[in-house]
């Protein structure tokens, strides 16, 4: 289980920063230090919500993701820069599926100005948010390779 969270987070940021050439620095769960190569993305996964039931026994879940854009704030067109990265963020993740297995494509949900982060504060920080449907564990239609499917039954015709 532990692999399918860590390889989503790799592939989002790879994903992001193949996409956007301009990202320097793409990590998940950054450790803030005194020097960082900017443009920098910092990816998140912030909440898990009971998702739609596929009717398989797995789990669904509806995780919400951010995305952190940081730049620094001294740099010229600082605010524009800024707020185009998080429009470009918000493209590369809406509909994207990161071509993981049980991952559905991303909704956008949300893209802003963040100031809830003490130790971003020297810099200037937009956050993107966005969520996938995801069904985790094991389908009880995999073990017995019986798929389930409809059968239109004509009565009378």
């Amino acid at each position: 289980m532990t692999a399918f969270w860590t390889n989503l987070h790799e592939v989002i940021c790879n994903t992001l920063k193949a996409e956007i050439p301009a990202i320097q620095t793409c990590e998940v769960y950054p450790a803030i230090r005194k020097e960082l190569a900017a443009p920098a993305v910092f990816i998140e996964l912030s909440s898990l919500e009971q998702g739609k039931d596929p009717g398989t026994e797995e789990l669904a879940l509806r995780a919400k993701f951010e995305a952190r854009i940081v730049i620094d704030s001294t740099i010229e067109n600082a605010p524009i820069i800024v707020r185009s990265l998080a429009a470009e963020v918000a493209r590369v993740v809406n509909k994207n599926t990161w071509n993981v297995k049980n991952v559905s494509p991303g909704e956008f949900i949300s893209g802003g100005g963040d100031d809830f982060r003490p130790e971003l504060d020297a810099y200037l920080v937009w956050m993107v948010d966005w969520a996938h449907e995801l069904h985790v564990g094991r389908s009880i239609w995999e073990v017995s390779k019986i798929k389930p499917h409809l059968i239109d039954v004509n009565v009378g015709k």
